[in-house]
């Protein structure tokens, strides 16, 4: 799709141009006549080229011989003030009596007015076709990558994500820094004209050169600690029984270092010209994994169980299924990532991964002690003479805060502009404002109130008394009952997507008859969520 296109810009264009430059270069110059030279405008759609047309005869070996070629340039262009330039110079020589014309020795009817090469034409051609070319390359390098299912079916280990990241960067930033070029270049001639808004062009360029140290970084990553090639076993994964493997790594990693996050996600595809990626999280589950040192590398061995319920990978249609592993590992001198997705069924096997009896029972009582410090951090839990107090302090969230203000303000803003606007343009401005105002003033109003909000809970005896505050005035008050530990559930909260880490929110409710009671929101994380509940359990001796 690109790859013949940019060959033919180059083959067309820079190529054939020299080459024709190489041909003349036996060509004899011989005075001339020039009667008439002429610059053409052309509009387009894409604004005004120009091209260069003259009238010329000359005598070559006793004949008198007429010609109408100008160069090697053929249609036309609007690349430098070049054609101005050249009709300036073949008047000046018409009136000076100075023409000149290149005769071809072999047949003096083939003629040329001007050889010169014009080398800002030939390197926004050779620029723009090799653009061209390398996105074909780069698209064909991408359709030959195989899915992790076709690795597994060939019996060849399955490669990270990362493997095709810093070529993704590289071509990005190649574009943007080869098409800002010309407009680069044309800005001291712009400045000299009082063009100030050419400056404009610069941000092209910045992006360009953050895209090619994102490239940079991503490929410092790949190269140092290898292609991080994955095992599964078994294979595939088995949703109901095991889902681990061996992952191996061209660098030793210090001991307790590394985390492994397997998700289950459902992927909704929407949109035609627009497509649009939507990522929902069905189960996610972090792991400390067991490295095995090798003298020069690392295995990390790996094996998660889950539940039978949930779907096998799906990479088909716009409703798709996909599992995903996430490992991360230390921070210097090189950040470890890596990203697999994997082919995983329903299923009963296991895997013959076995983590050491003494790498269990340790990872379980830290993730133990990361879950009960990760509750506390976040909730506030006293105990008092009469019970115990929960306290959801506001302003916790500020990143989660911050994004729906900041849509919020953005579509409420544009739906008052448009409201504004719409006297004069039309009714149909009124429906879309409307329409961004349905969504902008909600979310906003709910940045507000997330921001303010604040829950403070009593629980004295089987009594429960709720309090909402925002910005610390108590809005309203609820009581209800809790006698038994399986009043106490977690209810969802939200997510918030972080690259590929998705950060589950959960509220801690007590379910008295028909009405649920709040006691405590905002928990990011299962574990944590899990553990608040735990822990009162057992402070209020609930069974």
């Amino acid at each position: 799709m690109f790859l013949i296109p940019g060959l033919a810009v180059i083959l067309v264009g820079p190529v054939h141009t020299l080459y024709q430059h190489l041909v003349t270069a036996g060509w004899q110059p011989v005075p001339a006549v020039l009667e008439r030279v002429a610059l053409r405008s052309h509009q387009g759609d894409d604004g005004t080229t120009y091209s260069v047309e003259a009238d010329y005869r000359y005598s070559y070996g006793g004949r008198d011989y007429r010609g109408h070629r100008v160069g090697y340039d053929w249609g036309s262009d609007n690349i430098t003030d070049y054609h101005r330039d050249l009709v300036r110079r073949l008047e000046r020589a018409r009136a000076q009596g100075q023409a000149r014309v290149w005769v071809n020795p072999d047949n003096p009817s083939e003629s040329v007015l001007v050889r010169e090469l014009r080398w800002a034409k030939l390197g926004f051609m050779t620029l723009f076709g090799g653009l061209f070319s390398a996105a074909g390359l780069f698209i064909l390098r991408l359709g030959r990558i195989r899915t992790a299912t076709e690795a597994m079916a060939r019996g060849e280990p399955i490669l990270s994500s990362e493997r095709h990241g810093h070529w993704l960067f590289g071509f990005m930033a190649l574009m943007f820094l080869g098409l800002s070029l010309p407009g680069v270049l044309a800005i001291p001639s712009e400045l000299r004209q009082d063009n100030w808004p050419i400056l404009a062009v610069l941000l092209f360029p910045l992006v360009g050169g953050w895209l090619a140290w994102l490239g940079w970084r991503s490929w410092r990553n790949w190269t140092f600690y290898g292609p991080a090639p994955l095992v599964l076993d078994p294979a595939p994964g088995q949703a109901g029984g095991d889902v681990g493997g061996r992952i191996t790594l061209a660098r030793r990693l210090a001991g307790g270092d590394g985390s492994l996050t397997l998700q289950c996600l459902r992927v909704r595809i929407s949109g035609g010209k627009n497509t649009r990626r939507h990522e929902s999280l069905l189960w996610q589950q972090d792991q400390v994994p067991e490295l095995r040192h090798e003298a020069r590398s690392t295995e990390v061995w790996f094996r998660f169980s889950p539940p039978g319920d949930l779907p096998a990978t799906d990479d088909e249609g716009r409703e798709q299924v996909v599992w995903r592993l996430m490992l991360t590992g230390p921070q210097t001198p090189v950040p470890l990532e890596r990203t697999y997705e994997l082919p995983v069924v329903q299923g009963t096997l296991r895997s013959s991964v076995r983590l050491s009896d003494s790498h269990v029972r340790r990872q379980e009582q830290q993730a133990r002690i990361r879950s009960v410090q990760a509750a506390a951090e976040q909730i506030d839990v006293r105990t008092t003479a009469g019970g115990v107090e929960l306290i959801s302090r506001a302003g916790r969230h500020r990143v989660m805060t911050a994004m729906l203000l900041l849509v919020g303000l953005i579509f409420a803003g544009v739906g008052v502009g448009l409201w504004f606007k719409a006297p004069d343009e039309g009714a149909t401005l009124y429906l879309m404002a409307g329409v961004f105002g349905l969504f902008g003033f909600p979310m906003t109003l709910g940045g507000l109130f997330m921001a303010g909000r604040g829950l403070r809970v009593r629980i004295e005896g089987t009594r429960v008394t709720v309090i909402r505050y925002w910005a610390g005035r108590a809005l309203w008050q609820r009581r209800g009952e809790l006698a038994r530990a399986d009043q106490l559930v977690l209810a969802s909260g939200g997510s918030l997507n972080r690259g590929n880490r998705t950060i589950e929110y959960f509220a801690l409710e007590v379910v008295d008859g028909s009405r649920r009671l709040r006691l405590a929101e905002g928990i990011a994380g299962r574990p944590a969520a899990e553990a608040l509940r735990d822990s009162l359990v057992t402070l209020l001796r609930l069974s």
